[in-house]
């Protein structure tokens, strides 16, 4: 797996030999005619899950991983054994490697045989659905989440950032295989282990043994499923290592001890869909806003622009909003998304382009540019309603500074620097004024302008059925017979960053400048204006937002001082990060593509569950990123 790619995976190459699947690359079958019992034997009863899950019932989560997830078996006969089960944790993770993907109809055959799993299918369909490399989390029931690695499963566990409960070893045989079984594999199956976790295989091939003991794992012999002379299982028992595959310049710490209750400032999307993940993890939920209406700032027009951002060459903003797209599919109800599809207007020779090698249900080139039949806009009033049933309590006040007390609590100041409210775990999301209370990060954010003008229209053109965008957009409400036309403009200067925005007329004619169509411009100068909106955008210099922990920066200045002298990352310590405080913001004009995945990726960290995106990612999307890079830069020399 390239993570900083555009990279797909292929299906496999398969067909049928004795009515079983028979995979031509790797030369062997997906699994015996005794295929489930075969499962429960190796897996479920190798690892003990279910003395496991009773032992850990008080436990929040319990994470398997598995390598090869081929037809989905393991995890199908597993969901059944965790429903089936009375006393287990709160919630399920399981994560599951896979380089060659199945069609519906190989699913199809396949499962033939089993009609009691038939009605599964649908679930391996969605999860099969999408071939792009990396990481896709999947939320299938309410207790039960299943991460898909796709892509070499070295290189993908390479990337994970979890604590592994249980191990299903389970690639095709050794001598077929190797890569699935090799010492660099299981040296990351060793990183993410915790102590006392268990694992299992069907093979007992020695250097399958040796590979485990080198890495920590206490290896026993067992008899094997009908017919196969021996397995393996064990236990890991070397210490939980904390050499992560991480930079010592991006720690992605979990809150501790572990929280009962999150505190959020803001109550634009970020802090919506953080509020809506931390409900779903158990936590109690309190909202701190200036406005007593949710999405009274830059998130709150009445219509929201839904789409990726793609760029001509991968790149990790690219990258990151492709993923986060999709996660944000699977959020959005149907009563608030409507997926009208999204026309770009642009200039620019489509030559080179690798925009052009993606899915075409993402994008499509088109005469006028490209095409984008999965976009679409948010109804943002139906969702708020939606988002709001997640907060416990709401405190309707302006936070105008944060102070962390001597025993590690926060406190919230008003700006008469009276103490509005105490927590022990604080996510700062107030968009533009998250730089109010996080001063620290100024020098590596922007704030952007951003206006709508909603107009009501006596005649629909009958051309106008998808949302047009070139450096400005226009939504079309058909059954309103509304139009919303928008766009972002200058920077906005430090001084007026915490200040009320309020619309400006001349906004108008450049929106529909920007919309480069004599024949739009025409028809809404003939219609009748309803409302105008506008609001401050926070944009990073990279384009990507800030997501996690907030380093101590003087602490993080004096111990990477020499950073530009060149020095490995390895050799610095671990950044000293302020206790339970992370932020989420910078998402820019991309907020409701972005906050969905953002929210749960945050709450994950915070809660010390399986991350949802890639190190690579999480670590481009660290707050600390832009002070990492400053230090490397040799300092200027004044004659």
């Amino acid at each position: 797996m390239r993570p900083l790619s555009y990279g797909t995976v292929k299906s496999a190459d398969i067909c049928r030999q004795q009515t079983q699947l028979y995979n031509k690359q790797f030369q062997d079958i997906y699994h015996h005619r005794s295929a489930i019992e075969e499962s429960h034997y190796v897996f479920h009863q190798g690892n003990q899950l279910q003395q496991q899950w009773q032992a850990q019932s008080d436990q929040a989560v319990f994470v398997i991983a598995e390598t090869g997830f081929g037809s989905g078996l393991n995890f199908l006969t597993t969901r059944q054994l965790w429903q089936n089960c009375s006393r287990k944790p709160r919630q399920l993770h399981y994560i599951s490697t896979e380089q060659w993907l199945l069609t519906p109809a190989q699913l199809n055959a396949f499962y033939k045989p089993w009609p009691d799993l038939h009605a599964d299918l649908e679930i391996l369909n969605e999860v099969f659905a999408h071939n792009r490399a990396g990481f896709h989390n999947h939320r299938i029931d309410h207790d039960i989440t299943l991460t898909l690695l796709l892509g070499d499963a070295t290189a993908c566990l390479k990337q994970l950032t979890a604590q592994i409960d249980a191990w299903f070893l389970d690639g095709f045989t050794p001598a077929k295989n190797p890569d699935m079984w090799s010492e660099a594999l299981f040296s990351q199956v060793g990183r993410l282990s915790k102590p006392g976790s268990t694992f299992a295989t069907f093979t007992a091939a020695s250097q399958v043994r040796r590979n485990l003991q080198s890495v920590g794992f206490e290896v026993s012999k067992s008899p094997g499923f009908k017919g196969k002379r021996e397995r393996l299982t064990g236990q890991f028992k070397a210490p939980l290592k904390t050499d992560q595959p991480q930079q010592s310049w991006a720690p992605t710490p979990a809150a501790t001890p572990s929280p009962k209750k999150i505190t959020i400032i803001g109550s634009g999307i970020a802090g919506l869909c953080l509020a809506h993940s931390a409900k779903q993890n158990g936590l109690h939920v309190t909202l701190i806003d200036r406005s007593d209406k949710p999405l009274a700032g830059a998130s709150g027009n009445p219509y929201a622009l839904f789409m990726p951002y793609l760029t001509a060459k991968s790149s990790p903003e690219a990258l990151f909003y492709w993923r986060a797209f999709e996660s944000a599919v699977r959020f959005y109800p149907d009563s608030v998304f409507s997926s009208i599809g999204v026309n770009e207007t642009t200039n620019k020779s489509p030559a080179d382009d690798q925009r052009l090698q993606l899915p075409n249900h993402l994008i499509q080139h088109s005469d006028q540019g490209f095409y984008y039949p999965g976009s679409g806009y948010i109804d943002t009033a139906k969702l708020t309603k939606q988002l709001l049933a997640a907060i416990d309590t709401r405190l309707t006040a302006e936070a105008a500074g944060i102070e962390q007390t001597a025993q590690g609590s926060w406190s919230i100041i008003n700006n008469q620097h009276i103490a509005i409210h105490h927590c022990d775990l604080l996510v700062v999301a107030a968009g533009i004024r998250s730089l109010q209370l996080l001063p620290d990060l100024t020098p590596f954010t922007q704030a952007r302008r951003g206006q709508t003008e909603l107009y009501q229209l006596s005649i629909w053109p009958e051309h106008l059925k998808q949302i047009q965008l070139n450096h400005g957009y226009l939504i079309p409400l058909q059954d309103q017979q509304q139009i919303l036309v928008g766009g972002d403009h200058q920077h906005v200067p430090k001084k007026d960053w915490f200040r009320d925005c309020v619309p400006d007329p001349d906004k108008l004619q450049l929106n529909l400048n920007t919309l480069k169509s004599e024949q739009l411009c025409a028809t809404i100068y003939r219609t009748q204006h309803l409302t105008t909106r506008s609001g401050i955008r926070c944009h990073t210099l990279d384009h990507l937002p800030l997501c996690g922990p907030l380093v101590d920066e003087a602490q993080f200045t004096q111990d990477y001082a020499d950073l530009h002298h060149g020095r490995h990352w390895q050799h610095y310590p671990a950044a000293k990060t302020r206790q339970n405080l992370y932020v989420l913001t910078g998402l820019g004009s991309r907020g409701y593509t972005s906050a969905p995945l953002l929210a749960e990726h945050l709450i994950a960290m915070i809660m010390n569950r399986p991350l949802p995106l890639e190190y690579e990612l999480t670590e481009r999307l660290h707050p600390n990123r832009f002070l990492y890079r400053r230090l490397k830069k040799p300092p200027n020399i004044t004659s």
